[in-house]
């Protein structure tokens, strides 16, 4: 972040709705906002993220171009009420992560600060040794018009990356680009059933979504039974639908017990709601219309005997009749260079960059006094070589803004995760809490001190080693297996090789290394290993 020329600065925790109201985020049924009074009754709330905050702040102190491009960043608590928090700092309700937050007079001088900015995100996660992938993103509730994500494959993710292998296609499953209608390709007339339904409801629980798709195919092609799991694409109906709420477990039944409730209900006292249940069906082109006019629904047999008044509103996206629903597969065809080479892996997100422009300046009038035009030419004079300043007054604009956020405690678990062996844990250099640990015997202590001292202290102009003594009163296999498990980059064992040759017995488990080393030799080695881990 000092490489950026950004500022440091500490936002509150507790924010109100009457602030998330102005920029048109907040919603009384907001899942992931933890909502509190205090002792007078007004309404607060724990921030999940802090654009609100922070939009206020700046247009509130800043007012003119002149003090601007602006970037100020924090490393805080954020909190969400997830719906299912799991393996420990994976997924919490209460997280510690470094958010960014950037201002810039235009929306070009935005797009290279948003450049810059993924430039220093590459080079951090970089730094850390690992294996990352950068995809295109959805924006989400956060909203803007570009975003990316930072991704770390491991069998504990719960994102979907898709890359191609052929190009450098790169996309979550989340975002869903405007290939996924198929151009030229009208609905189908042949027979593809069975067909299955994909249930999901609103967020205000009146209205239910039915996609609809053949049972056997995924993007042309006949699949076995256990191929068939999940072939929906959950994320393409919600763009068609934005209002759906996919963190619902069991949308079908909470779309019934909820209209169940509502039976007899008094429009008078609640106008706004539907006063009967609605229906939006969305077909894949997979489907053909003889279905749809004679079936419509393979679950409508679900509302029977429910007690439930007719579903009525039913909505056919019969618009989209390219529209292909199915999740994409190993070897499906990349919408950039056309290669049947896309692969999918399952990841975990650690870092996120939006471009957010004015998404939130302008609905809370965050505005500077903007430039003055720059002279324009007069033409009677341009041929002369002459021009004239026209003036013009100092006009406002609104904030051009980008948001940037790293995880900082689920880092933590997810290289844990993917760096573990069966021996324990494999801590990047800068991550571990010490660059090496010196094992030793009580009989070698002294020798091992002095070790200790030629790594630890400046020599000419190489960097001291980040080094730790075990001077516990243990065996040598114990602090062994217990070095293993801490995850120490690099582990030095003062055993019967060292009394016997006066050679130090080197391990480095993520380069799959253990060489024996002249004590003499050993500062050298270990600060030439260390650039690779």
């Amino acid at each position: 972040m000092g490489m950026l020329g950004a500022s440091k600065v500490s936002l509150s925790s507790i924010s109100t709705p009457d602030l998330w109201k102005r920029s048109c985020r907040y919603k009384d049924d907001y899942p992931e906002l933890f909502q509190l009074k205090d002792r007078r009754g007004a309404k607060l709330l724990l921030s999940p993220t802090h654009e609100e905050e922070i939009t206020a702040l700046v247009g509130g102190i800043v007012s003119s171009y002149k003090q601007l491009p602006l970037l100020l960043y924090q490393t805080s608590r954020k909190y969400r009420d997830e719906p299912r928090p799991r393996q420990g700092l994976l997924r919490t309700r209460e997280f510690l992560m470094k958010d960014l937050y950037t201002f810039d007079a235009t929306s070009e001088k935005a797009l290279v600060t948003y450049r810059r900015v993924r430039k220093a995100y590459d080079d951090f996660f970089n730094e850390l040794r690992i294996r990352f992938v950068v995809a295109r993103a959805a924006s989400g509730d956060i909203g803007g018009s570009l975003s990316h994500e930072y991704h770390i494959s491991t069998t504990s993710g719960e994102d979907t990356f898709i890359h191609c292998g052929s190009c450098t296609y790169a996309a979550n499953e989340e975002w869903v680009p405007e290939n996924a209608t198929i151009e030229g390709v009208e609905r189908t007339t042949e027979e593809w059933g069975p067909y299955q339904s994909w249930f999901g409801v609103s967020r205000d629980r009146s209205c239910l979504v039915e996609a609809v798709l053949p049972r056997n195919v995924r993007s042309g092609e006949h699949l076995n039974s256990e191929q068939r799991k999940g072939q929906m694409n959950p994320h393409l109906i919600k763009s068609i639908y934005p209002d759906l709420d996919l963190s619902v477990e069991r949308p079908l039944s909470t779309f019934l017990e909820y209209w169940k409730k509502q039976q007899g209900h008094d429009p008078r006292k609640n106008p706004e709601m539907p006063s009967q249940p609605q229906l939006i069906r969305i077909y894949d082109y997979r489907v053909p219309q003889s279905f749809i006019d004679h079936h419509g629904s393979c679950g409508s047999e679900t509302f029977e005997d429910t007690g439930l008044p007719k579903v009525v509103g039913s909505r056919v996206e019969a618009d989209r009749k390219s529209l292909n629903l199915a999740r994409v597969q190993n070897g499906d065809e990349c919408p950039n260079c056309g290669e049947k080479e896309l692969k999918v892996l399952q990841t975990l997100e650690l870092g996120h960059t939006f471009h957010l422009g004015q998404r939130y300046s302008k609905p809370m009038n965050a505005r500077f006094a903007a430039a003055p035009n720059p002279p324009t030419s007069n033409g009677a004079l341009a041929s002369q070589g002459q021009y004239q300043n026209v003036p013009v007054e100092l006009g406002h604009e609104w904030y051009h803004m980008g948001c940037h956020g790293i995880g900082i405690s689920r880092i933590i678990a997810a290289v844990a995760d993917s760096l573990a062996d069966e021996r324990g844990l494999m801590w990047p250099r800068v991550m571990a809490p010490y660059e090496a640990v010196i094992l030793t015997t009580e009989e070698d202590r002294i020798v091992a001190e002095e070790i200790w001292d030629l790594l630890t202290q400046q020599q000419g102009g190489a960097d001291p080693v980040e080094a730790v003594l075990d001077d516990r009163d243990r065996s040598l296999g114990w602090k062994l297996k217990d070095a293993d498990l801490i995850g120490f980059p690099i582990v030095i064992v003062l055993g019967s090789t060292f009394r016997k040759e006066k050679l130090c017995e080197v391990s480095i488990r993520r380069l799959g290394l253990k060489e024996n080393i002249a004590v003499g030799n050993l500062r050298d080695y270990i600060g030439t290993k260390l650039a690779d881990i």
